[in-house]
């Protein structure tokens, strides 16, 4: 993708960030929603071209995280927690799919991925979800951590 789109790209996410957030602190959530929803859609494009976006120096791992991060909120304020929970989630996994990716800083991801790591316990104890739900998460995280060689297990 050119390097022009793709600056594009990031600066239309930021604009409907922007927008969104106005549109949150206004409490008209169901339109925040929809353009929160429309800019996860750019940070996935912008995945989608990892390689341009670390040439380009284009933040994407945090365009994603705060895309997801934004609409956990919304969904948390319609009353939606499951639906929050799983953008919490959407989270962990991202990260632990980007730890695969050897081109990656990997202290940033640590600290990204402990970061989401406690967001998520911090909803689920916070909104009495079930401690198994914990449970398989960590179990997720430890396996693909092991496979990555981001810890090891003695």
């Amino acid at each position: 993708m050119s390097d022009t789109c793709m600056n594009h790209i990031e600066k239309h996410w930021q604009a409907l960030t922007v927008s969104s957030n106005e549109l949150f602190n206004k409490r008209k959530y169901k339109k925040a929603l929809s353009g929160y929803k429309d800019a996860l859609y750019r940070s996935e494009v912008l995945n989608n071209n990892v390689s341009d976006c670390i040439r380009l120096k284009i933040p994407f791992v945090q365009v994603y995280i705060i895309s997801c991060n934004n609409l956990a909120n919304t969904y948390q304020e319609l009353g939606e927690k499951e639906q929050a929970e799983n953008m919490l989630k959407r989270v962990v996994y991202y990260l632990l799919h980007l730890a695969a990716n050897k081109k990656m800083n990997m202290d940033e991801l640590h600290s990204e991925l402990k970061q989401a790591t406690l967001a998520y316990v911090d909803f689920t104890e916070k909104n009495n979800i079930l401690k198994s739900k914990q449970e398989k998460l960590f179990t997720a995280l430890k396996e693909q951590l092991v496979q990555n060689d981001l810890i090891k297990i003695e």
